[in-house]
């Protein structure tokens, strides 16, 4: 791959990944100006762009959060809602997101939620809980680069089209068969690449 074939890929998929971003999420620039100068973008900053109700589902930890869904105090897709749109502000302001699958989130959580209303019972104890992944994890439709360039539409280099964007990962496979809301892939751990640097 040429300098200008990377870079031309790259500027594409980062692209792509904003162009994932629902228009009502977008900041503005002067946000985004005043997010460059914030020491910590957690907490009251990056609550400031979220409803009452959204600050309040991603303050609880994921015992209550599955509990409040099942209580049905609220729905897998006003969970969703709240982690996806707290993703989507936290990926424009420090590009922490490999992959942004909120269509598929969403989807997933309105299935789950039709599951509740159909069964009167959960899907399994991971009901409508959103869950992010490292980015080395294979969900159908989406790329697993680990930050390679050279991964971006392919199955870990290959262009195999039985294997390109066709494949879970056995962790996926559980998570969803556990009623987990997937929501977005984010950068790995530096810990990842300790055994090429040794």
């Amino acid at each position: 791959m040429q300098i200008q074939d990377w870079q031309a890929a790259a500027k594409t998929k980062v692209a792509d990944i904003h162009s994932r971003i629902p228009k009502e999420w977008i900041l503005s620039d002067v946000d985004l100006a005043k997010a460059g100068k914030q020491r910590t973008l957690s907490g009251p900053f990056i609550e400031q762009f979220l409803t009452n109700e959204e600050k309040e589902i991603i303050s609880q930890d994921s015992i209550h959060l599955v509990e409040k869904i099942k209580s049905r105090d609220y729905t897998a897709v006003a969970v969703t809602r709240a982690y996806c749109k707290t993703a989507a502000i936290a990926q424009q302001i420090n590009n922490c997101l490999h992959e942004v699958m909120f269509d598929f989130a969403f989807k997933t959580a309105r299935g789950l939620d039709q599951y509740y209303a159909t069964n009167r019972k959960v899907k399994g104890p991971l009901h409508g809980l959103p869950v992010s992944l490292k980015d080395q994890f294979h969900v159908k439709g989406y790329d697993t680069t680990m930050g390679y360039v050279g991964w971006i539409g392919t199955y870990e280099g290959s262009r195999d089209p039985a294997k390109v964007h066709q494949v879970n990962s056995q962790a996926v496979e559980e998570l969803l068969s556990l009623g987990a809301v997937l929501f977005c892939k984010v950068i790995g751990d530096t810990d990842l690449a300790v055994m090429l640097t040794n």
